[in-house]
């Protein structure tokens, strides 16, 4: 398996997910390789990722390539309403050929036009766990978009946000592709890592109000929270870096990383270069590029081949190595 894990925003939606595959041929033991991507831009205004079976989701990925090249409606109402008919009708084709399979969808957008609209209640929960030292990081000030909210009337139940766009964060599940719908401000986490969504959760000020708007900022608390979540639970079929997208009115960021641990020390990167990411190790000189899915299987995976050196840098510098 593997994590995938959405987040709503309050302007956008990220999505991030690992990108170990794990491969288990009869009477071997498991291959680990840690280059499959599994969170992808399908339009300017639509993203989605994936875990389960390789196979399956390469097929219904690629007949929903084709597909979208013929469709002249491609908002993120009509496809919420047509992903679940594409992928049930292709999912019986494969599984009655190739038998039963699992994989699950996560699918992020942003309707452009209408600006995003939050539960008052869920600011609310966040100004007090901020405020009332619940947080994990410490801070003396308030971003200015909640205060704003608090100042209206406690009987506005819904807020409208000026400026911003609605996003749309939804999972669809074989065999059913039944739709489960998140609202804004509101995590996601599918996979192995599925339970990873309690420690986002309590990191929730940091994503989604250290700094309401800055990619940068919002993508490395989603990526580090995620990262200890893994490591201290030592989930195995998780592994490699972790790319992430995040999806505005502008369209799909691919955001990239890069950090040193300590300071002067590796020097890891996650680089987005002509098309492909590439999860680097530039005291090594260690690279590895993240394949499409279909390319991992044409590949054919033989020998692991992983990335954990971000893991590895941590303990090092800990003295747990």
């Amino acid at each position: 398996m593997s994590v995938v894990a959405g987040c709503s925003l309050f302007n956008g939606v990220l999505l991030a997910a690992d990108c170990r595959a794990t491969v288990q041929y009869r009477n071997q033991p498991a291959i680990h390789s840690d280059n499959v991507l599994k969170v992808f831009a399908i339009h300017p205004n639509t993203a989605m990722a994936f875990v389960g079976d390789i196979d399956i989701a390469a097929h219904l990925l690629q007949k929903l390539v084709v597909s979208l090249k013929y469709r002249s409606r491609k908002d993120p109402i009509t496809l919420s309403r047509w992903l679940p008919r594409l992928f049930r009708h292709e999912y019986q084709k494969f599984v009655s050929q190739f038998g039963k399979r699992t994989v699950i969808f996560m699918i992020a957008s942003v309707i452009k036009g209408r600006p995003n609209v939050v539960e008052r209640v869920a600011v609310e929960e966040l100004v007090k766990y901020i405020s009332f030292g619940h947080s994990p990081i410490q801070r003396n000030f308030m971003p200015s978009i909640l205060i704003e909210i608090m100042k209206l009337p406690s009987n506005f139940k819904w807020v409208t946000i000026p400026g911003t766009c609605m996003g749309v964060l939804y999972v669809l599940a074989s065999p059913s592709f039944q739709m489960r719908a998140y609202r804004p401000l509101q995590f996601a986490a599918i996979g192995s890592g599925e339970s990873a969504i309690e420690e986002i959760t309590n990191y929730q000020d940091a994503i989604l109000a250290l700094e309401p708007g800055n990619s940068f900022v919002e993508s490395s608390q989603f990526r580090q929270v995620i990262q200890h979540f893994i490591d201290e639970r030592k989930i195995q079929s998780v592994g490699g870096l972790y790319p992430v997208l995040k999806v505005t009115e502008r369209g799909v960021e691919h955001i990239t990383m890069g950090t040193e641990i300590p300071v002067g020390g590796t020097r890891l990167e996650l680089a987005f270069e002509n098309g492909r990411w590439i999860q680097k190790n530039l005291s090594t000189g260690k690279q590895i590029p993240i394949l499409m899915p279909w390319e991992l299987i044409k590949n054919r995976i033989t020998k692991d081949q992983t990335f954990n050196d971000l893991s590895e840098a941590y303990r090092n510098f800990k003295g747990e190595s």
